[in-house]
């Protein structure tokens, strides 16, 4: 019997057909959400050199690190650079460096991509942190913002020790423009059911 259930032929088309509904669940379910990260860092050129500016605990130096030349993870609190620390203590290609956003410890047109990921909404002066995004930048560098779109929880603001409520998305392409960047563009992101904060936009810039 095992060996006639070993010779089976399995029936993807059947399965998926009968699954389709469910495939969501079940991938989620079964194998969880991390490869998708994984699958689209390493879309990433293996020659790049990306900047994580306010890199927290590291999550996102972790995730691009297999996939990357060099990744430097900026901050200006020790408490976050030692977690990121421990968490990419066997990752080579890592660079911590503790440094305020608006005067960034990075060398003039260095580095071929830039990430601030939830971290403009705790800076005094925006404007001057693209800019400084701006000047680490290669000509043809991609500069990636993820970011609240403008609220009104007050609330949240306060609890969070945010200085604004989010950013109106055409105003954050016309601060990206002011800073000197190129083909900026700005989007909301599809929400996520479970999340309790407010709502999410994503902007690009060359």
């Amino acid at each position: 019997r095992l060996e006639q259930r070993l010779t089976q032929r399995p029936d993807a088309r059947a399965f998926f057909a009968g699954a389709a509904g469910e495939w969501d669940r079940l991938r989620a379910e079964y194998y969880g959400d991390h490869f998708t990260t994984a699958a689209l860092a390493a879309l990433v050129p293996s020659h790049w050199t990306i900047a994580d500016l306010g890199c927290g605990t590291g999550q996102l130096l972790a995730e691009f690190a297999p996939n990357v030349k060099q990744i430097l993870g900026i901050d200006n609190s020790p408490a976050m650079l030692k977690a990121a620390a421990k968490r990419t203590a066997s990752l080579g290609n890592v660079e911590l460096r503790e440094g305020e956003l608006d005067a960034l410890p990075i060398e003039d047109a260095s580095c071929d991509a830039a990430l601030l990921v939830l971290v403009l909404t705790y800076i005094e002066e925006p404007p001057r942190v693209l800019a400084e995004m701006r000047r680490i930048l290669r000509p043809g560098g991609k500069a990636v913002i993820i970011d609240l779109l403008l609220h009104d929880r007050e609330d949240f603001r306060r609890d969070m020790q945010q200085r604004w409520p989010g950013f109106d998305a055409a105003a954050l392409v016309d601060d990206l423009q002011h800073a000197g960047f190129a083909q900026a563009t700005c989007r909301a992101l599809p929400p996520v059911p479970e999340a309790k904060g407010p709502a999410l936009i994503l902007a690009t810039a060359t």
